[in-house]
C-alpha cells in the first residue's frame, strides 16, 4: 500500500500512466487495421475459390455441350481462353469478363433441345448457377470488408496511424465490368 502511495505522489507518476494508456491504446488501432487487413486478403481469397471452382466445371460443360454446338465454337474458345488465363494469373477481372461468356452458353443452349435435355447438361448447369450464387456472395462480403478497412482508413483518430502502421491504401471494391453490365446480345 505504502509503494502505490509512493507511487502517485511521484510526479512522473501521471506520466508514466499516460505513456502506457497511450502505448496500450496504439497498440489496439494497429491490431485493428491488421484484423480489417487480414479481412480483406480472406475475403479475396473466397473470391478466388469460387472463381476456381467455376473453371473446373467449364471444360465438363465445354465437352457436353461441344457436339451440340459445333458452329458456336467460337464461344467456346473464348471461355476456354479465358479460363487458362485466370488460373495462370488468378486475375478477378478475368473472372468478371467470363460471366457474359457463361451467360452466352446458356443462351443458345435455348437452341438446342437435346442438349437443354441433357442431364450432364441440366447437372453442369445447376452446378455452375449454384457457384455463381456463391461467388456473388462473397463478391458482396469482400466489399463489405473492403468498405470497413476503408472506413477505418478515414475515420479519426484511426486515420492518424494509418501511415504509421503502413496502411494507407486503400483496397478497391469489386465491380463489374462495363461489359457485364451491358445486355447480352445473342445472335443466331
Amino acid at each position: 500500500m505504502d509503494l502505490l502511495l509512493m507511487f502517485f505522489t511521484n510526479p512522473i507518476a501521471p506520466v508514466v500512466v499516460l505513456v502506457v494508456v497511450l502505448i496500450i491504446y496504439i497498440l489496439v488501432i494497429r491490431n485493428r487495421f491488421v484484423r480489417l487487413d487480414n479481412k480483406v486478403k480472406q475475403s479475396k481469397s473466397g473470391i478466388d475459390v469460387f472463381l476456381t471452382k467455376r473453371f473446373e466445371l467449364i471444360p465438363n460443360l465445354v465437352e457436353t455441350v461441344k457436339g451440340y454446338m459445333l458452329h458456336e465454337e467460337k464461344v467456346l474458345e473464348s471461355l476456354t481462353e479465358k479460363r487458362s488465363v485466370y488460373l495462370q494469373n488468378k486475375d478477378l477481372g478475368v473472372g468478371k469478363d467470363l460471366n457474359e461468356n457463361m451467360k452466352s452458353v446458356f443462351a443458345i443452349a435455348e437452341k438446342y433441345p437435346e442438349l437443354k435435355a441433357s442431364e450432364n447438361f441440366l447437372d453442369l448447369q445447376k452446378a455452375l448457377k449454384e457457384t455463381e450464387s456463391d461467388i456473388e456472395a462473397a463478391r458482396r462480403l469482400y466489399n463489405s470488408d473492403v468498405t470497413m478497412f476503408n472506413n477505418y482508413l478515414d475515420t479519426f483518430p484511426y486515420s492518424m496511424f494509418k501511415n504509421l502502421f503502413g496502411y494507407n491504401k486503400k483496397y478497391d471494391l469489386f465491380e463489374a465490368s462495363k461489359e457485364a453490365r451491358n445486355n447480352i446480345n445473342v445472335n443466331m
